[in-house]
């Protein structure tokens, strides 16, 4: 199979929107498309009441395709978990005058550049940029609890990828289709392409992936 990795945002900003998306499926066009979502979402994204962006466009665009939908990511964490990473962003942000400057730019270049810039090697830097200044930020701090918190997130997030491709390569074992589409937030592009350029060509199911965000020029 052919999968397109296509960096997405959640909501509409500027040129992101989900006409933009539906833009890009219908050059792609799936026969399947992977979610970042857990399984217990999936009816919400079919329907477009989910709210996002991705699952506005993906409803649209099955309206005239017979595709799958395929929900590949894992169960969402506790409150507890979200509230945690709620205190240590709003650390980061009221320590760091340059992680502002780096979120404020990124969500510039991402308005006024749409899916061209998020699925762009430019978006990869924007973020590893941003990663390394939170990183930093966290040890300037030096909070033994921040740090633990931050950790614990970018360890999450860490196992939510390998799920994620995991499930991918699960559905592809078992089906036929041979085009399919994953819509990821654009946050995650530069690890999953990492990873998936360290998977042996020989390995199975053998799976072509586009990770240039295919349609999206």
């Amino acid at each position: 199979m052919r999968i397109s990795l296509i960096g997405t945002y959640h909501a509409e900003r500027g040129t992101v929107t989900a006409s933009a998306l539906l833009a890009i499926l219908e050059r792609i066009q799936p026969q399947v498309v992977f979610a970042e979502i857990p399984r217990t979402n999936i009816g919400a994204w079919r329907d477009g009441s989910h709210g996002t962006i991705e699952s506005i466009a993906v409803a649209r665009y099955s309206d005239t395709h017979s595709i799958d939908i395929v929900a590949v990511d894992s169960p969402k964490p506790e409150d507890s978990f979200f509230q945690g990473w709620e205190e240590v962003s709003r650390a980061i942000e009221l320590t760091s005058a340059e992680f502002r400057r780096l979120m404020d730019l990124n969500t510039d270049r991402m308005s006024r550049g749409g899916f061209a810039y998020l699925n762009s090697d430019d978006c990869v830097q924007a973020w590893a940029d941003i990663y390394r200044e939170e990183l930093e930020t966290i040890e300037f701090i030096g909070s033994s609890r921040l740090r633990d918190i931050y950790t614990q997130v970018r360890d999450l997030n860490e196992r939510r990828e390998l799920e994620m491709l995991g499930n991918i390569r699960a559905y592809c074992a078992s089906t036929a289709q041979t085009c399919g589409a994953f819509l990821v937030g654009a946050a995650h592009r530069k690890s999953l392409i990492e990873r998936l350029r360290a998977v042996s060509e020989a390995a199975i199911p053998h799976i072509e992936w586009d990770v240039g965000g295919a349609g999206s020029g």
